[in-house]
């Protein structure tokens, strides 16, 4: 019988893995992450309309008005378009726009929705101003109005 002496050295590449996947992590938290608001269809992980309708069912309404048109913000006051927010029938599921078109600077985001067990579709109108997208409250309105009454 013949020994045989080596040294053993433990690797663990498991753990240096993961060491070097949480450093990578915490070099990516330090950056900021710029999400441009520009494209109503994709702004981070979501479009326009998610964000919305997240916002209307969390109840933050502040950032519902940040996110209104300037237009409406020169002629009402903040609390009155919060109002407005409060009194829409929103609060369906909404996926990724079906379509998106274009008149007149105006862009309409077209959702498909399920209002009371019937498919939908909802447009949405958004602007672009100062490179972030902004809601045009008073069309919605209306919008929601004819397809919420039907």
């Amino acid at each position: 019988m013949t020994s045989c002496k080596r040294e053993a050295t433990r690797v663990d590449p498991v753990i240096e893995d993961e060491k070097e996947e949480i450093e990578s992590e915490d070099k990516t938290r330090d950056e900021t992450v710029r999400v441009d608001w520009t494209n109503p269809v994709l702004i981070g992980a979501a479009s326009f309309g998610n964000i919305i309708n997240i916002n209307y069912k969390l109840g933050q309404f502040d950032e519902l008005y940040r996110l209104t048109n300037s237009s409406l913000k020169s002629s009402l006051s903040s609390q009155e378009i919060i109002n407005k927010y409060k009194q829409l029938p929103m609060g369906f599921d909404l996926d990724f726009p079906i379509n998106k078109t274009e008149e007149g600077g105006m862009i309409w985001l077209h959702y498909e929705v399920a209002i009371n067990a019937t498919k939908k579709i909802m447009r949405m109108p958004v602007v672009v101003e100062d490179d972030t997208c902004r809601l045009v409250l008073q069309l919605f309105e209306m919008e929601l109005t004819n397809i919420t009454s039907k």
